[in-house]
This record gives C-alpha cells, structure tokens and sequence, in this order.
C-alpha cells in the first residue's frame, strides 16, 4: 500500500543512463534544468538533464531494454532517436511536483511608483 502512494507523489519515468542503458525511476523533483530521479525508497535522488528523463511507457522501456540485453546499438540508437520532446517527464509532471521556482518562494516583484520614488 504504501509503494502505491509514492507512485502517486513521485510518477515512474524511463531514463536513459550511463552508455545509453534504460531504467526506470521515480521523478522526485524539478529544479532549473534538472529532474531529480531515484529509486522507490532512495533518500537521495540525482540530478539528471530533462532531455535523459521520459514519460515512463511499459512498451517502450521493454524495447529499449530488449534492444540494450542484446546490445544491438544500431536499434537502440533508432529507438532513443524516436522518443519525442513532448514525451518529457518534465514537461508532463512540472505542475504536480515540489519545484524551486514555487510560487511560495517567488518574491513580489511590483515595480515602485512613481511617488514611491520621490
């Protein structure tokens, strides 16, 4: 029970590792141009470039994995290739994970007027 309520706070995502290896992980967070990404129970995620982290798809993880067992690099390039921007973690999830830029941590940014300037 409690793995289903951190796969509702931390979606799953298909990364794309060291020498091109596919894993999934769990988006913990976003922050400037990282996505933070860990295993279920990690304490401490790492930081990896959006354009590494994707929306995860069991079809997708499942070819990629298939194609990296039998190092077929030619297919596994095609398949990384085909991934399309729009199919970004980040891009998907931003709304509905903790991210630096909150709004509760934005200062208020009014302009002074004129006659707080005099």
């Amino acid at each position: 029970m409690q793995e289903n309520n951190i796969r509702a706070l931390k979606p799953p995502v298909l990364v794309r590792a060291w020498g091109d290896q596919p894993v999934m992980l769990f988006l913990y967070r976003i922050e400037n141009n990282r996505s933070s990404v860990a295993s279920v129970d990690s304490q401490r995620p790492i930081g990896l470039p959006h354009e590494q982290v994707f929306e995860y798809d069991q079809d997708k993880f499942q070819a990629l994995s298939t194609a990296y067992q039998q190092k077929d690099w030619r297919r596994l390039g095609e398949l990384l290739a085909n991934m399309a921007v729009d199919d970004f973690a980040c891009n998907k999830y931003q709304i509905s994970l903790e991210c630096s830029h909150d709004q509760e941590h934005v200062t208020d940014s009014k302009r002074p007027s004129d006659s707080d300037t005099r």
